[in-house]
């Protein structure tokens, strides 16, 4: 077929035809998506499917993120600690791109009153030309799902039957693993240096800054404690760029001690990600931090008895896995007195 004798009606008829087409598909694949939310090929996107199952108008602070994210803050232990309603819409890995997408979607069917920006995304590294492909490839995966969600179609074939998430913890990530940070512990050495913020990462920063603004939400940054990704020079470019732009800037590598951060048994993985156990002490901490915005106590209003009923299986589990990780911790300890008893 010579596509130059291909008439224009019909290369629109062709267009719409092809629009329609992936429209459908994506709204199928999103109704399949609900239902099989444990797979694998969905996990990395199970925060946005969840926030978008949230009820609307109920979440109080949205938190966005990569990794850092989903392993430092905990919103069943804010809500039984405080009564408010947190969400943490976190990717393993996300871009400022996919920071952007969720806290679009997040506002779609939300009214939070503050926004808790995990920093760690801002120095992602990428040619500015190759983020401003992945920004265009998230825009088109945010029109048509089908993009976003397409390896989920061999489950859909091959694995129909698959089971669904069994925990619901409000996007926050339970690692009751531990491997202690053996580097230094002054990992935060003082410098006047900075390290730089791409053009692109600080783009789509700024249109994070105004997406807020716009809507009247208070926007906090705040970096998790991670000596794999931290040190000062970071700090000091994130708390200018904080001052800049008259936000709050939350640095937990300088509050560790205050916040009680012992990285012999703290960390799932040497220093890179937060177990349970210093998830518990970053979470408290941030409590601190949101009860100076007068958020409200929700844990009498009975429209909410759903949180209380996670929050009651969630403090179960948590309890277990950190009493798990403090005998781990002792049996290493004792292990280590008793090598070098002569």
């Amino acid at each position: 077929m010579d596509i130059k004798k291909i008439s224009i009606k019909e290369k629109i008829g062709f267009a719409v035809g092809l629009i329609v087409l992936l429209l459908l598909g994506s709204f199928l694949l999103n109704v399949y998506a609900m239902k099989v939310l444990g797979s694998s090929s969905l996990k990395r996107h199970a925060a946005v499917v969840k926030l978008e199952k949230e009820k609307a108008d109920t979440i109080d602070v949205l938190t966005i993120g990569d990794s850092e994210s989903y392993t430092s803050i905990s919103p069943l232990q804010i809500w039984k600690d405080t009564g408010y309603t947190v969400f943490v819409g976190g990717q393993s890995g996300q871009t400022m791109n996919e920071m952007l997408t969720m806290l679009e979607t997040g506002l779609e069917t939300q009214k939070p009153k503050v926004v808790l920006m995990e920093t760690n995304a801002l120095f992602r590294s990428g040619k500015d030309l190759d983020q401003l492909q992945d920004l265009v490839a998230t825009r088109t995966a945010s029109v048509f799902p089908i993009f976003q969600y397409h390896n989920l179609w061999k489950n859909v074939i091959i694995k129909p039957n698959i089971e669904p998430v069994q925990m619901n913890d409000k996007g926050f990530e339970i690692r009751r693993g531990i491997r202690p940070y053996k580097g230094t512990a002054d990992y935060m050495q003082e410098t006047s240096e900075e390290t730089p913020i791409s053009w692109m990462n600080q783009r789509i920063f700024d249109r994070i800054v105004d997406l807020c603004r716009e809507r009247g939400i208070r926007l906090v940054l705040y970096s998790a404690p991670s000596p794999v990704n931290y040190n000062m020079k970071k700090h000091n470019r994130l708390e200018r760029l904080a001052s800049e732009n008259k936000l709050l800037y939350v640095d937990m590598n300088l509050k560790r001690k205050e916040i009680g951060i012992d990285w012999s048994r703290d960390t799932l993985d040497g220093g890179d990600h937060l177990n349970i156990s210093g998830a518990e002490k970053t979470t408290a901490y941030m409590e601190s931090v949101l009860k100076t915005f007068g958020l409200t106590d929700h844990r009498k209003d009975a429209s909410f008895q759903e949180w209380e009923e996670l929050s009651l299986t969630y403090q179960k589990q948590a309890a277990r896995y950190t009493k798990e990780i403090r005998k781990k911790n002792a049996a290493v300890t004792l292990t280590a007195v008793q090598s070098v008893i002569p």
